[in-house]
């Protein structure tokens, strides 16, 4: 089983937490990480709490994503679209799953996402290691 972010060696980074029907959204100095509750339909209808919530501490300094994939959930594949246009300082998004052949819709979504670069993990150490060096990246080429 997929080891909750609570349990893992990130739980002492936590900066932020909320909790809403769709998930637990934990926040960190540069990513958020969600895990979607149990068969939840994840469409920008479903986001847009969390888009109100918690993303302003964002504003508009990159951030990446991290999805916790410790339960079954489903996307709306086309709302990518929609998701990189009101989001447009999300610059990577990283899906961890210890099981890659549950993650079968994960190529499908990436046909619909154009700016936002998405990688499969099978470990959160990796994930965060890799979304701190895109997001790093984008800061600097900022600053260049």
């Amino acid at each position: 089983m997929q080891t909750p972010v609570r349990s893992s060696f990130l739980s002492s980074k936590i900066k932020k937490h909320i909790a809403l029907k769709i998930g637990d959204f934990y926040f960190f100095e540069n990513f958020v990480l969600v895990e979607y509750a149990k068969e939840t339909i994840i469409s920008m209808r479903a986001l847009h709490e969390i888009k109100t919530k918690g993303l302003g501490q964002f504003a508009n300094n990159p951030f990446g994503l991290i999805v916790n994939k410790i339960h079954p959930f489903n996307t709306v594949p086309t709302d990518a679209m929609q998701l990189e246009k009101e989001i447009p300082n999300l610059v990577a998004t990283a899906v961890v799953s210890e099981d890659l052949t549950k993650t079968v819709n994960f190529d499908l979504e990436n046909h619909f996402f154009k700016q936002i670069n998405r990688r499969l993990f099978s470990s959160l150490e990796e994930a965060e290691a890799w979304i701190n060096e895109k997001v790093e990246a984008k800061k600097n080429s900022y600053t260049k």
